[in-house]
């Protein structure tokens, strides 16, 4: 056997591998769709909207806290005493905002203004 034929033979089996892998993943996912093991929701209800965190300012040291110029595209509603989150692309996106219990996060147009602002807040937000 010569050099070329070797090539080629190995060029084919390579090929051969990578076509029978395609195939056996292709087959899997056919074969668990068929069965009704991949599970597809449309269901909206059942996505969360958006994961969050909360950034404790007060805890910063003074430093300032560097925050994103880029909108979320989202915004939060105080609905009957829980706090909501709305995504402003799609308006049927709409999520009741929990902690990590799924406790509701309360809410009140009073509480909001008795937040306090670190002196960092307050003077980017004047100027």
């Amino acid at each position: 056997m010569n050099d070329t034929q070797a090539s080629t033979s190995d060029q084919f089996s390579a090929r051969a591998l990578i076509i029978a892998i395609l195939a056996s993943v292709l087959v899997t996912f056919g074969f668990l769709e068929y069965a009704g093991m991949i599970k597809h929701s449309e269901n909206k209800d059942e996505f969360a909207l958006s994961s969050y965190k909360a950034v404790l300012i007060n805890a910063q040291d003074q430093a300032e806290y560097l925050l994103s110029p880029k909108p979320s595209f989202q915004h939060a509603k105080c609905i009957d005493g829980y706090l909501f989150i709305a995504n402003d692309k799609d308006t049927a996106l709409q999520g009741l905002l929990v902690d990590y219990k799924n406790r509701g996060i309360k809410c009140s147009p009073e509480s909001l203004n008795n937040i306090a602002q670190p002196a960092s807040a307050l003077e980017k937000s004047d100027g």
